[in-house]
């Protein structure tokens, strides 16, 4: 009989939870989402009921118990990923600094997760099957005691605290208690009462917070010794960085979040940065993105947001497998919202298109839409970009028409080339310049060549003055009048840097002269990279460095070339021009370079072009020709 009363007892404190839920958050659909994580937690199913009934029996618990709902409700999706490496991993990493912070932890744990294919098949553990009852409500009862004591957080919304404070996790790590000595939000909250400072925002405490908890995890971001992934010393990475910075601020009571952009729409690459939610700014994390211009931003979050549902047939990339990501593009960018048609006559209808922008030497999808009436709206794309309208057919993706323009005013134009009216093209590069790579450039206008027979450069004579350089960050050649017999030459630009990628000397029959490098500072060894005639490899050096060739060596051409990226056109290397046709990517010629530019004739015009050097490089971008000029995109 007391069996029997104790599991009935059980079945009324459910009831009793489960009723307190739906009253608290609606009935309409709310309930049976939480009624569906309980039913994927399995076994752990009554350490959730635990957690939703000790907050169940008084109603001063009310926030607890809602705060206790968007956790579970939202909690299936949540996992860490582990096998054999990945614990051995952590247990080198614990042995190797068992003073590291829980919250550098979050970091340093999540580093071989970044590349799911190195460490071979990975287990996953689902929160909500392993959660404990007692860790939910340790970790709920400390957040909503930050919330309520931080005076800073008086106007940061109950819905924004539950996305931006509340979750107990980062990624993919083992489920960590917070710190509560080092980083708390109760040392914030007592070094402003002890100097009686009411902050303004959450901004005015995310200023100085770093200050007042000290500066204990600098160690790590100079260098963490990482011996399962590297001999030499990581460097964080800024997805590390995010990690840390996402679990420092709340953990010390400021919200904030995690937003990205899977792959940059004008460049290679993607970038991750950290942001914080402060209820008197529309948005003061532009500047955190380091360039405004991209297709998507997308902001990694705990609660679930609509994804595709695979068929079973056509692939779904994996950006869009992943329900915890929400699209806030808008909030920092004007966007357009765009309407694709199904063009496909010969394939069925497909459940989705994707709009994907050129990353990687690839067609990435940047956001998807659902097919209606054979017709796809896409909302919040980034402007003055190039965009192609893809699917899924089984795992291949596929071009659905031709790429396009949304330009910068928000209009559409479709690129589609023109066979009838064929125009002639001359390419010096086959990437962008920006401004920091002009800046390169920049750093030899105004230095001055100087030779010598004294290694301090005694009366020295200058020989030539440096005005201009290549405007594709390529060569210049210095042929001199006469040739100039000295041991040593320098270039200089007292006080200032001098980016230069490669110097080369040769004498009257063309013959390459080499000798020892030598700068202002012996300690510089930046400066042989300004002779290994490689110029991926640059010296920085201050005011001066040049040469010694030990003995008097007759110059008469030289040859340099400022820091470079190395996508200048270069002679003897093999190119390969193609455009965008209706099936794809078509090549239009193959040729060998001759010298700093290329040229092609006969090209179609309103054409998509991509330049491929097959000799070496991977940086390389789509372009379309523009009254003469290249213009990449």
């Amino acid at each position: 009989v007391g069996s029997e009363m104790c599991i009935r007892d059980r079945m009324y404190r459910i009831y009793q939870t489960l009723f307190c839920a739906f009253v608290l958050i609606g009935c309409s659909t709310q309930p049976s989402k939480l009624e569906k994580a309980l039913e994927l937690s399995g076994e752990n199913r009554h350490e959730l009921e635990y957690v939703l009934s000790h907050y169940s029996q008084s109603t001063s618990d009310s926030l607890q118990l809602k705060a206790a709902i968007f956790l579970i409700e939202n909690m299936p999706g949540h996992h860490m990923l582990t096998n054999k490496s990945i614990t051995r991993y952590i247990n080198t990493m614990d042995s190797l600094y068992p003073d590291m912070s829980n919250v550098m932890k979050k970091a340093v744990y999540n580093i071989p997760l970044k590349n799911l294919n190195r460490h071979g098949k990975l287990k996953k553990i689902e929160d909500i099957e392993v959660i404990k009852g007692n860790y939910l409500i340790q970790h709920i009862d400390n957040s909503i005691q930050m919330w309520n004591k931080c005076f800073w957080l008086r106007q940061l919304s109950f819905e924004d605290f539950c996305e931006y404070i509340l979750p107990y996790r980062t990624a993919y790590e083992p489920l960590l208690q917070s710190d509560s000595t080092l980083y708390s939000w109760k040392t914030v909250l007592e070094s402003f009462k002890y100097y009686h400072y009411v902050p303004t925002s959450i901004s005015d405490v995310k200023s100085i917070q770093r200050n007042l908890l000290g500066h204990s995890d600098d160690m790590y971001f100079r260098g963490i010794k990482i011996p399962t992934l590297s001999d030499s010393n990581y460097k964080f990475d800024c997805l590390d960085v995010c990690y840390y910075e996402l679990s420092r601020l709340r953990t010390t009571g400021i919200p904030a979040a995690i937003d990205f952009i899977p792959g940059w729409s004008y460049r290679n690459g993607q970038h991750y940065w950290r942001v914080t939610i402060d209820p008197i700014y529309a948005n003061d994390n532009s500047r955190d993105m380091q360039n405004p211009k991209t297709a998507k931003v997308y902001r990694m979050s705990y609660s679930h947001n609509p994804i595709p549902v695979s068929d079973g047939k056509d692939s779904i990339p994996p950006l869009f497998q992943n329900p915890f990501i929400k699209d806030v593009t808008q909030q920092y960018i004007k966007v357009s919202d765009i309407e694709v048609e199904w063009k496909k006559s010969s394939d069925s209808t497909p459940l989705y298109l994707y709009l994907s922008v050129f990353n990687d030497l690839a067609w990435k999808p940047i956001a998807w839409s659902a097919v209606k009436e054979n017709k796809a709206s896409f909302q919040n794309m980034g402007r003055d970009i190039v965009y192609l309208p893809t699917y899924y057919n089984g795992g291949c993706i596929i071009n659905n028409g031709f790429p396009f323009l949304l330009d910068i005013n928000g209009k559409v134009r479709n690129l589609i080339p023109d066979k009838k009216h064929p125009i002639h093209l001359k390419i010096t590069r086959k990437y962008p310049l920006n401004d920091y790579k002009m800046d390169w450039a920049e750093s030899l206008k105004g230095c001055y060549i100087e030779a010598s027979d004294h290694p301090d450069f005694k009366n020295a004579d200058t020989i030539y003055t440096i005005t201009r350089t290549n405007p594709d960050l390529n060569y210049d050649t210095i042929i001199l009048k006469q040739p100039a017999s000295y041991r040593y030459w320098r270039i200089c630009k007292p006080n200032q840097i001098i980016m230069l990628g490669d110097w080369q000397f040769f004498d009257s029959n063309l013959k390459q002269i080499k000798g020892k490098a030598m700068g202002s500072n012996e300690n510089d060894r930046s400066v042989f990279n300004a002779f290994d005639n490689d110029i991926l490899t640059f010296s920085a050096s201050a005011s001066w460095l040049g040469i010694d060739f030990g003995e008097r060596a007759e110059i008469k051409m030289m040859k340099y070339i400022p820091r470079t990226d190395g996508n200048g056109i270069t002679s003897g290397h093999e190119y390969e021009l193609s455009f965008y046709d209706e099936e794809g990517w078509k090549t239009i010629s193959t040729q060998q370079a001759t010298g700093e530019s290329i040229e092609f004739n006969s090209v179609p015009s309103d054409a998509l072009f991509w330049l491929k050097d097959n000799t070496d490089g991977k940086e390389e971008r789509i372009f379309t020709y523009e009254n003469g000029q290249v213009i990449f995109w």
